[in-house]
């Protein structure tokens, strides 16, 4: 499923927020002369504030240490110049930015346009760096390796180059950039790695029949036995399995019934997500997921015992559920 991709415009990630103390309703209630309520800053607490909007993500307590997008930006591409040795930040493009409307978070993938690489001929891959910083705090700041394939600007999060940041001091900060520049460094033994599991994946039929109860069980998908769907989430789930098929029928035509198309779909499905609640925030966890299930399905599939029905038997029932749904018979 070929898209075309141009640079995306990371500043729209460098709104402003600031810390603002907090105030609340004084404990004796007294009222002024102008019978305005008197009000007393709340010690050792502080909002997290969209100064552009006016709107308050969260509020916290003064261990907390406030990290802009921005500033999480500027630590990531200090660490790509270092790890990928560019002699310019042109080098470096954004290849996405995923944030809701609320802009509470948001997740930047950064690509370095000279790092390509090709699991076999004209099927291009790049590494992208993942920048994920939350103002409400849902999401720790975290930098992680993650690979695209560029036909198709479907992502994946695979293996262990990633640090998560909780921290209070500007030291913690420090160190923790420190071992990620490190762990940075076998970026290109994670990326052999990541090679020959795609074309382990590519070795191993895989039936198209099976995608529906896959991509289920890859993102955990469950529906109780004959439980009743309201006509909202009958929809919702019937736009997943339309998703599904129309991906099976457009990588598995084009490239054969192998475990490297089944990859394509769920790669597809994570990135471009439909028939969720808040795509852009399941985008990173199904990703994630996605790489998650590579290693192990390719375990999986190499025991002598393996049957397709044997690995995805506790997803047998809500694939068979979703593929019968009818819109005319849900309430």
């Amino acid at each position: 499923m070929k898209r075309s991709w141009k640079e995306k415009d990371v500043t729209q990630a460098f709104f402003p927020v600031e810390l603002k103390p907090v105030y609340i309703r004084s404990a004796t209630g007294d009222i002024d002369l102008l019978g305005s309520i008197n009000y007393e800053q709340l010690p050792r607490h502080q909002a997290v504030v969209d100064t552009d909007k006016g709107l308050t993500f969260a509020v916290v307590t003064d261990s907390y240490r406030l990290i802009t997008n921005r500033e999480a930006y500027d630590l990531a591409a200090d660490a790509m110049q270092t790890v990928f040795k560019m002699t310019s930040m042109k080098d470096m493009q954004c290849l996405n930015v995923t944030m809701p409307k609320t802009r509470s978070f948001c997740h930047i993938d950064l690509i370095h346009t000279k790092s390509e690489f090709e699991p076999w001929e004209k099927d291009r891959w790049t590494p992208f760096v993942r920048i994920t910083n939350s103002y409400n705090r849902t999401h720790r700041l975290r930098f992680e390796i993650g690979f695209c394939r560029w036909i198709c600007l479907n992502g994946v999060i695979f293996g262990s180059k990633s640090v998560e940041i909780s921290f209070a001091h500007t030291r913690q900060l420090e160190d923790a950039m420190k071992r990620w520049e490190e762990n940075l460094a076998g970026i290109h033994e994670l990326e052999r790695l990541f090679v020959s599991q795609l074309r382990n994946l590519q070795r191993y039929h895989v039936p198209a029949k099976w995608m529906l109860p896959l991509t289920c069980k890859v993102f955990d998908l469950r529906l109780p036995p004959e439980a009743e769907i309201k006509r909202k989430r009958a929809e919702e789930l019937i736009e997943f399995r339309n998703a599904i098929a129309d991906r099976t029928s457009d990588y598995f035509v084009k490239m054969g019934e192998h475990g490297y198309a089944a990859l394509n779909v769920l790669s597809d499905y994570a990135s471009h997500p439909v028939g969720v609640m808040a795509p852009e925030s399941k985008m990173d966890g199904y990703q994630h997921k996605t790489g998650e299930w590579i290693m192990d399905f390719i375990e999986q599939i190499k025991k002598r015992d393996f049957t397709f029905e044997a690995y995805l038997a506790d997803y047998l029932d809500t694939a068979k559920q979703i593929a019968e749904l009818k819109l005319e018979r849900v309430e």
